[in-house]
């Protein structure tokens, strides 16, 4: 999305005077009359009649306010998705029931053993496990 307040070198939260007076300003500046031949001058001046469309009517510049404004996640444990409202709480338990919680085991516990660790498989396999 094009940015038209940095179009024309204007914040966000300007004034309709502010955002005329900056557009008349840079229209005269690039106008294709005062820089006959220039290109540049000429793509300056189309960009600025482009955001002056949006930003000097206060319809269209609330409708693109709206547009560019960040989403806003809902709080809590519930998003929206692509694939509807995930409960990511439940989601992280599957995880944990799954993979076994990271827990740290008291001091002289046994560590439980990781039913994905391939440790053993592996040096079964290559002839290094204990003979």
């Amino acid at each position: 999305m094009i940015d038209y307040y940095a179009v024309l070198g204007v914040a966000p939260d300007a004034d309709e005077d502010a955002i005329k007076n900056k557009y008349r300003k840079l229209a005269k500046q690039y106008h294709p009359d005062l820089n006959p031949g220039d290109k540049e001058a000429e793509a300056k001046f189309k960009a600025i009649g482009e955001a002056w469309a949006v930003l000097g009517d206060s319809e269209s510049r609330t409708k693109y306010d709206a547009e560019r404004a960040p989403k806003k996640v809902p709080s809590g444990k519930k998003h929206t998705a692509p694939m509807g409202d995930v409960d990511y709480s439940k989601v992280m338990n599957q995880f944990d029931a799954f993979f076994g919680k990271a827990v740290k085991p008291s001091p002289g516990a046994k560590q439980p053993k990781n039913p994905l660790d391939a440790t053993e498989l592996f040096e079964s396999f290559m002839g290094m496990g204990k003979k």
